[in-house]
C-alpha cells in the first residue's frame, strides 16, 4: 500500500487531531457493531451510495472509481479471507450500521470544515474511511460492493439511505444452457 498508505498518513497528519479522532471513532463504532460479512458489506455499500449522492453529485462515477481503486490497492496488501455466509442478512441491522457510517462521515466532514481543512484532504479523509473498511475484503467482494452501489444509484427510484444489498451468495444457480451475455458479472477469476 506504499503510496496510498503515505497519502492517507500524510492526510491524517494534516487534518488535525479532532477530525482524525472522529474518523477513527467512526471506524471503531462500525467495527464494534460486529456484523456478519454479508451485512457488513451491505452496510458499507449503503453508506457509500448515500455519500456518493449527497456529497459527489456530478462526480459520482469518479468517486466510485476512487473508492474501488483505493480499496483494491488496500486489499492487495494482504490476503483477506473469503466472506463467510451464515444466514440471511437483516435489513434493519444493515440500515442501522449504514447510519453509523453516515453520521460518522457527517461529523468528520463538519470537523474538517471547522478546522478549515482543504478540499483535497477532506476527500482523502472520506476515501480513507471507505478504504479502511472495504480494503479488509477480497477483490471480488470489493467489486461486488462497488457494482451494487453503481446499480443502486442508477435506479431512478433510489434515495440516499436506502439499503443497498450486496449478495455474496448465489441466489440462483446457473444451468449449462444459460446465456452468458445475460448473466451479471460476479467477480474476477
Amino acid at each position: 500500500m506504499g503510496s496510498l498508505g503515505q497519502t492517507i498518513d500524510r492526510t491524517l497528519s494534516n487534518i488535525g487531531r479532532t477530525p482524525r479522532d472522529v474518523l477513527l471513532e467512526t471506524i471503531a463504532s462500525f467495527e464494534n457493531f460486529g456484523l456478519p460479512d454479508e451485512e457488513r458489506v451491505a452496510a458499507i455499500a449503503t453508506a457509500v451510495a448515500a455519500s456518493a449522492v449527497f456529497y459527489h453529485g456530478r462526480h459520482i462515477a469518479k468517486f466510485l472509481d476512487a473508492v474501488q481503486v483505493w480499496a483494491l490497492e488496500a486489499a492487495d496488501c494482504g490476503s483477506p479471507p473469503i466472506p463467510r455466509i451464515g444466514y440471511a442478512p437483516e435489513p434493519s441491522t444493515i440500515i442501522e450500521a449504514g447510519e453509523i457510517l453516515l453520521s460518522g462521515l457527517d461529523s468528520l466532514l463538519d470537523a474538517l470544515r471547522g478546522a478549515e481543512v482543504p478540499l483535497q484532504d477532506r476527500v482523502v479523509s472520506e476515501l480513507a474511511l471507505y478504504t479502511r473498511l472495504l480494503g479488509q475484503h477480497d477483490v471480488n467482494t470489493i467489486l461486488l460492493v462497488v457494482g451494487a452501489v453503481a446499480a443502486a444509484i442508477a435506479d431512478p427510484d433510489f434515495t440516499p439511505g436506502t439499503m443497498v444489498a450486496v449478495a455474496l451468495r448465489d441466489p440462483v444457480p446457473f444451468d449449462r444452457a444459460a446465456d452468458l451475455a445475460s448473466i451479471q458479472t460476479r467477480g474476477v477469476a
